[in-house]
């Protein structure tokens, strides 16, 4: 059966997802946008989501939620693919990704 590869904006992360970075607010050290990464751990800061992240490029900055973009990044079947609701989930490729990255 094939898989298909959804990227999600901006979704709620838990521990273990994949995430794409696309934009972050950090004017000291950001990571890059299009930075593939894995979530590490999840913690509230003030009412803050805040989800730490081991990026590929060697960083371990967190995403915070309302701030910073991403793209939770999620393999489906294609049968489940299709009984998706719509408008919640979005599919997009990696050039498009990185296009958005360069705004």
């Amino acid at each position: 059966m094939a898989k298909r590869v959804k990227y999600i904006p901006n979704a709620p992360l838990e521990k273990g997802d994949k995430v794409v970075c696309i934009k972050m607010e950090d004017e000291y050290s950001p990571v890059a946008g299009g930075t593939p990464g894995v979530v590490k751990s999840v913690s509230d800061v003030m009412g803050t989501k805040q989800y730490y992240v081991d990026w590929r490029s060697g960083s371990r900055l967190a995403l915070i939620d309302g701030v910073d973009q991403w793209r939770k990044v999620v393999e489906v079947d294609d049968e489940e693919s299709e009984s998706l609701t719509e408008g919640f989930m979005f599919f997009t490729t990696k050039r498009a990704i990185l296009k958005e990255t360069k705004k």
